[in-house]
């Protein structure tokens, strides 16, 4: 069982001793672990500015998942690298975009926590303003048959009335926030009503 200190918020200020001091109340396999500003402000502020800006790429996306879906579920992504959903163990990673690698020290800081086998996938989602707080379709990143060690991350970029359903506990989009779960765990975003945008950058590992 997991103890409720590991639902406190880490500020990444404080170093990797800070982070260590969650380490020990992780205990329950499908427990959601929550960081408060994990990136140094400097490093955050880069990557906003970078998704931010009108000369970067994003790619309408019809629907969350491969499934009939309301036709208010899109949202715009950019994949930055994956492997191959059908071959996970054999796949390697591939990057997708030139972007990737500006994004890729984000796992450094994951790093600490949890220790990465595998990166399988980095993709941003961007969700636009529609007036309405419209829930995505519930869904796991990888099918139960292959998700087995699989873990799920989101990060945020932005702060607002948006969110995350994370196995039915609605977690607030806050800016330079990374929540953690297993992949089994069903999740799905809610697209906010008081920014403009909202971005987010969800990572997949073993």
């Amino acid at each position: 069982e997991i103890k409720k200190e590991t639902l406190l918020f880490v500020n990444s200020v404080t170093g990797i001793k800070g982070l260590l001091k969650v380490k020990k109340y992780i205990t329950e396999r499908r427990s959601m672990v929550s960081y408060k500003n994990v990136l140094p402000e400097l490093f955050f502020n880069k990557l906003l500015a970078t998704i931010s800006a009108n000369t970067f790429p994003w790619y309408f996306q019809e629907n969350t998942i491969d499934v009939s879906e309301s036709k208010n579920n899109f949202m715009f992504t950019h994949m930055l690298a994956a492997v191959d959903p059908t071959i996970l163990e054999d796949s390697p990673m591939e990057e997708k975009s030139g972007w990737f690698k500006t994004f890729e020290p984000i796992q450094y800081f994951i790093n600490k926590e949890f220790k990465i086998k595998k990166l399988m996938r980095m993709k941003l989602n961007l969700y636009t303003n529609q007036q309405l707080k419209i829930k995505h379709e519930s869904h796991v990143d990888y099918p139960t048959k292959i998700n087995q060690g699989i873990k799920t991350a989101i990060f945020n970029f932005t702060s607002c009335n948006g969110g995350t359903n994370i196995n039915n506990k609605i977690v607030k989009s806050e800016a330079n926030e990374l929540h953690i779960f297993d992949n089994e765990v069903k999740h799905f975003g809610i697209v906010q009503t008081d920014t403009p945008v909202r971005m987010v950058l969800n990572i997949n590992w073993k």
